[in-house]
């Protein structure tokens, strides 16, 4: 199967994801009645840009893993569930993600931050979760994402582990938006022009939620990403591994 038509089937047929894998055995029901269930709180997030910039990789901001009806948050994903799908939901979801930046070339100019919506599903099984989620960037890039990720649990007493696993596809109008160096921008900047194809990014990570008191819980994430050459080969990338994380104190509504 070629690259393009693997893309196409990933956005089409099965596009979702991450934390609601996190302590549920089952996907919640998009017919359910409106009742709020999981986590809110506030976090410390850092993560780093991969290219040289003058923006700041540190930021505190309110963490969410929730469900209310057919609605959820799932720490950076939000969406809506619409129907049945499999072992969980077919759903519309959008996400935060922190990728806009200044470069330290201020001539380069900014790159604004992606407004990414899209279709997905988070399947749990029997034995680990798998979330697949296809985005079309609204905003400036007009790029496309998908993002494939495996999850299992390990828990024991106050301490539940959810190592992760996967890859992250970024279509070239993504790149060269964010990474891309035009003729004009070349000229002013210094640099030399580059325009990047596709890339596809493979990432493990380890999240760990911690009991402290009654309805109280720790939330720890690191993750590691290890950048596709279409990325690293950009004169203003600096990163070839990216590892970034977060730490948050939540309550739990049940």
């Amino acid at each position: 199967m070629n690259k393009t038509l693997f893309i196409v089937l990933f956005q089409f047929l099965l596009p979702s994801s991450l934390m609601a894998a996190y302590g549920q055995n089952s996907a919640p029901d998009p017919e359910s009645a409106a009742v709020f269930s999981g986590d809110l709180g506030v976090g410390v997030y850092h993560s780093p840009t991969v290219a040289r910039s003058n923006s700041s990789s540190g930021h505190v901001i309110p963490y969410a893993n929730f469900d209310y009806g057919s609605f959820f948050g799932r720490v950076d994903t939000f969406g809506y569930g619409i129907t049945h799908l499999g072992y969980g939901n077919l759903e519309l979801v959008t996400r935060v993600i922190d990728d806009g930046y200044t470069p330290a070339v201020s001539a380069l100019g900014k790159r604004k931050t992606s407004v990414p919506l899209g279709l997905g599903t988070l399947q749990i099984m029997p034995y680990g979760a798998v979330i697949l989620n296809a985005y079309h960037d609204v905003n400036q890039s007009g790029g496309n994402l998908v993002d494939l990720i495996f999850a299992e649990r390990w828990e024991s007493g106050r301490i539940a582990l959810y190592p992760q696993a996967g890859a992250e596809y970024r279509s070239r109008n993504y790149l060269r938006y964010y990474y891309g160096i035009s003729d004009l921008q070349a000229s002013q900047g210094g640099l030399p022009s580059y325009a990047p194809g596709d890339a596809t990014n493979l990432f493990a990570a380890l999240f760990a939620e911690i009991q402290v008191s009654g309805n109280w819980y720790l939330n720890l994430n690191l993750r590691q990403t290890w950048m596709d050459k279409s990325i690293t080969d950009s004169p203003l990338v600096e990163r070839h591994v990216l590892r970034s994380g977060f730490a948050a104190i939540s309550y739990r509504f049940e």
